[in-house]
């Protein structure tokens, strides 16, 4: 007789997230489990005072001690060294390049070697673009560049859209490709930092990889705005697919100066009274004065985003705009958005604005509600 012995069941793995925004760090603890992702724990820590981290000169001690302060303050669940890593946008760089290859044999089907070999020497061109380009700005060397993550999100042969390549014939094929990367220089000191905390970096993680996780299966048409502490992050979305990406210096904490300049608060203080304001909880007297306060830099924050929606391509756009981040509470940016000017730009329809919640993702359990609202849309991105 046979004894089937019983496999010792597999421990659900638990796994950090880092996300280094410009004006705060947030940290998430999750656990995967049947192909969701169970929240344990999230813990917040701001830069102090107006300090915010937006450029490579960044103190390694203050941003040391401000990620150690915010993984403080998730639970102990679990001793998980498994990180998966978020960085601002300025500094983790998300671009879609288009790319062209011409073949030499167009009539023969396309096999599994071509195919490896065509893919690997359009990601080299594409490095190899983005390399010279950033090179020029930055006075970084080409080869100064580290590049995390290189994603087709579309294919054509001779001018027609398909899934894969393989076993079919062509000339001309069209590449659109998301390209994640940033300066080894600044990832040697998040490298750094992450090993004095005793952190394994599975994963840097730009959100515009992950974009797809907020409506699954769903080939919709807009635009999704991160509107963070210190920048705006704008993700063009056609049919489901990533298609144009920009950003520019803007976000929360512009507003946050605002009321630290006419109130005569403390930094902690004004962000307090933005969030209060945020939520309604102020008097009537009280909104209708923030809401004055807010009025010239709202209005630069929109010419800035309508300068970035200029440089998509596209000449109509969608009307959907999908807000999330911190700043998106701000009712403000909602009704600009809806009502504001947008001369020579062209929508489908007029514009409508919806703030995505972590509660309406299907592919995260978070039943202790933990994850406060929009804020943490970005966090989720990075799972």
């Amino acid at each position: 007789m046979k004894f089937k012995l019983f496999s010792k069941k597999k421990k659900p793995e638990i796994f950090l997230v880092l996300d280094i925004g410009t004006e705060a760090v947030k940290t998430l603890i999750f656990r995967k489990e049947n192909n969701e992702n169970i929240i344990l724990g999230r813990g917040i820590e701001y830069f102090e005072g107006s300090e915010n981290f937006e450029n490579l000169d960044f103190p390694e001690e203050i941003l040391e001690k401000t990620i150690s302060r915010a993984i403080d303050q998730i639970p102990k669940i679990a001793e998980t060294k498994n990180l998966f890593l978020g960085l601002p946008a300025n500094i983790l760089i998300a671009k879609i390049i288009s790319q062209n290859f011409e073949r030499k044999n167009p009539k023969e089907p396309i096999s599994q070697s071509e195919k490896n070999k065509i893919e690997e020497e359009v990601s080299h061109c594409i490095k190899n673009k983005i390399a010279q380009e950033f090179s020029q700005k930055t006075g970084f060397l080409p080869q100064d560049f580290h590049f995390s993550n290189l994603k087709i999100s579309e294919t054509k042969i001779d001018g027609y859209e398909v899934p894969s390549i393989r076993n079919l014939s062509g000339r001309n094929l069209e590449f659109k490709v998301l390209a994640v990367f940033l300066s080894k220089y600044q990832l040697e000191k998040i490298e750094r930092i992450c090993q004095d905390l005793n952190l394994k970096i599975l994963k840097i993680v730009h959100p515009a990889e992950n974009l797809d996780c907020l409506f699954p299966n769903e080939k919709i048409n807009a635009i999704y705005l991160d509107i963070g502490g210190k920048m705006t992050n704008l993700f063009l979305i056609e049919k489901g697919k990533l298609m144009g990406i920009s950003q520019f210096n803007q976000g929360g904490i512009n507003f946050t100066e605002k009321i630290y300049q006419h109130l005569g608060l403390s930094f902690s203080q004004a962000r307090i009274l933005k969030e209060n304001y945020s939520q309604s909880l102020l008097s009537e007297k009280v909104q209708k004065r923030m809401k004055e306060i807010f009025s010239d830099i709202l209005q630069g924050w929109f010419e800035n985003l309508k300068g970035n929606l200029k440089n998509f391509s596209q000449k109509l756009l969608p009307a959907n705009f999908f807000l999330f981040g911190g700043g998106s509470l701000l009712p403000d940016i909602s009704e600009i958005l809806e009502n504001g000017d947008f001369a020579q730009l062209t929508f489908i329809s007029k514009p409508k604005i919806e703030i995505i919640y972590p509660q309406k993702l299907k592919n995260i359990k978070d039943k202790n509600q933990i994850l406060k609202g929009p804020q943490d849309i970005p966090l989720i991105l990075l799972l």
